[in-house]
């Protein structure tokens, strides 16, 4: 990507970002801080057609998600948007454990659990489906742009409306995604260039102390947390660790692939992920550690031995 491009991009955002912090701090200082939760508030066909799009920033959608790209479409942008994810979702419950904001009346038709502020569906539909429109404003696609920056406000829109975030939740959390986009899409290149640079041995040392150390971090700071840490942390570990192998060993490339290996490959991969998610969700019990331990298996699995199931195929 050409500088010029870049900065171009780099501008859009943030007016984008300014754009959104300032109309969300005039509704909210106009009063309607809970205006758009009871506009809704027990239709029962708006809260069925937003809770469906609200499943869309939950974490099943975006492992999928993921996925989907690692296989068929870029190993390397799939493991970028993972990342950002994973870190969109970490600071997100630190800041959460940290306000301890709850949630607004209206929570009790959702029912949804732990503190308001920010909005992690907000926040993480920002750094994950903003990530996507920025990839495809990078490769000049302006259908797929459109729906996944329209996609990120209806996410974020669809909290207010099933009532389990209020104005502030949301309105914090998207401006909150957008720095974190920011941020993550001009430091990217450089962090990753700077570890092409080191040993492996490194890598991995890295992969397995940054983790261990953000988790322990969170457990001491808040001994009764709230938010994913296990998930997150266990997740991070096992991406990473599997990144490194499957790049050194494996050597999985999707652009390589034909519209007929994408497809088997694709509807093999989905199905695996499915009912390794599923599986290891019952094996674990709940806990911050079985969640990691839980997250670091089902992470490296899918970034190791399913690209090494596909390679397998298409020898034969």
């Amino acid at each position: 990507m050409s500088k010029e491009f870049n900065g171009k991009l780099m501008l859009y955002l943030l007016v984008i970002t300014a754009v959104t912090f300032i109309i969300g701090l005039i509704l909210y200082l106009s009063g309607l801080n809970l205006f758009f939760n009871y506009l809704f508030y027990g239709n029962p066909v708006t809260f069925a057609i937003f809770s469906v799009i609200t499943e869309l920033g939950d974490t099943l959608a975006y492992l999928l998600t993921i996925v989907v790209a690692w296989y068929i479409y870029d190993k390397r942008f799939a493991k970028n948007l993972a990342i950002g994810l994973l870190g969109s979702f970490y600071f997100n419950n630190i800041l959460k454990d940290i306000f301890k904001d709850p949630r607004p009346p209206t929570n009790d038709i959702a029912n949804a659990e732990g503190y308001g502020f920010p909005s992690g569906h907000s926040q993480n539909g920002v750094a994950g489906w903003g990530y996507l429109a920025y990839e495809a404003y990078r490769k000049k696609n302006k259908i797929l742009f459109w729906i996944f920056s329209i996609l990120l406000y209806l996410i974020a829109g669809s909290r207010l409306i099933i009532g389990v975030h209020d104005l502030q939740d949301v309105w914090g959390g998207l401006t909150i995604g957008f720095i974190w986009l920011i941020l993550f899409i001009f430091l990217e290149p450089k962090v990753s260039k700077g570890l092409s640079k080191v040993s492996i041995l490194i890598k991995i040392l890295f992969s397995i102390v940054i983790p261990v150390i953000l988790f322990i971090f969170a457990m001491l700071i808040f001994p009764t947390p709230t938010g994913d840490y296990g998930l997150i942390c266990g997740g991070l570990m096992g991406l990473s660790l599997g990144y490194i192998i499957e790049t050194e060993k494996i050597k999985y490339e999707p652009g390589e692939l034909t519209t007929n290996q994408k497809i088997i490959n694709l509807g093999l991969g989905l199905i695996i992920t499915l009912v390794l998610y599923f599986a290891l969700s019952i094996i674990f019990p709940e806990s911050p550690i079985m969640d990691f331990l839980q997250y670091l298996v089902l992470s490296f699995l899918l970034v190791t031995l399913v690209p090494w199931i596909f390679t397998k195929i298409q020898r034969k």
